[in-house]
C-alpha cells in the first residue's frame, strides 16, 4: 500500500524499481491509487493475480464481458483476455500456467496442461485489445480485490493466513 511504500522510501538505500500486487480486470486501472503512486515516485507495476489470487476468481473466469471480447479474438478465454487486459495497460505480469491453484498449491506436473497453459499465456503477444475495449475493461468494478493482499499488515484489508 501506500503506506508501506512511503515507508520503505524514506528508508532504502535504494529505491525499488518495481512494486509486484494485485492486479485484474475488476479492480480498475490503478487500484486504490497505488500505480498513480507509483507512477509518481518511478516505481513500475509488476502485476500478479491476472485471473485472481489466492486461487482463480469465478466471476473472471466466467465474465459474460471478457467471454464475449474473447469471442471476437477468435475464441481467446477470458484468461487470455483477463492477462492481455493487465499488459496491454502497461503492467509487466507474473502468470500461472493453468487456473488449477488456490492458496499454498499449483498443480504443475507432466501431463497436466501446464507446457500448453505456458504456450497459450505467450500467445497473448499476438492480438490485441481495441481502445473500446480495454476501456471497457477499466471501467469494470467487479470483482473488486485489494491489490496489496499479500502486504504488511498495517495496510488495509491485507491478507492474514487461515489458521489450521
Amino acid at each position: 500500500c501506500e503506506k508501506s511504500l512511503r515507508c520503505l522510501l524514506k528508508t532504502a538505500e535504494v529505491k525499488p524499481a518495481l512494486n509486484y500486487y494485485m492486479t485484474h480486470v475488476g479492480m480498475g486501472p490503478n487500484p486504490r491509487a497505488l500505480r498513480s503512486y507509483c507512477d509518481s515516485v518511478g516505481i513500475r507495476t509488476f502485476a500478479y493475480g491476472a485471473i485472481g489470487e489466492p486461487g482463480p476468481n469465478d466471476a473472471i473466469l466466467n465474465s459474460p464481458i471478457l467471454k464475449r471480447i474473447g469471442r471476437k479474438h477468435g475464441g481467446k478465454s477470458p484468461e487470455e483476455v483477463a492477462l492481455r487486459w493487465v499488459l496491454q495497460g502497461g503492467r509487466a505480469a507474473s502468470v500461472r500456467p493453468t487456473a488449477e491453484f488456490g492458496l499454498g498449491f499449483g498443480v504443475c506436473t507432466e501431463g497436466n496442461g501446464c507446457r500448453e497453459g505456458l504456450k497459450r499465456r505467450a500467445r497473448v503477444f499476438d492480438w490485441e485489445l481495441s481502445g473500446r475495449e480495454m476501456e471497457e475493461l477499466d471501467k469494470l468494478r467487479s470483482p473488486s480485490d485489494n491489490p496489496t493482499l499479500f502486504s504488511s499488515t498495517g495496510c488495509p484489508d491485507s491478507f492474514v493466513m487461515p489458521k489450521k
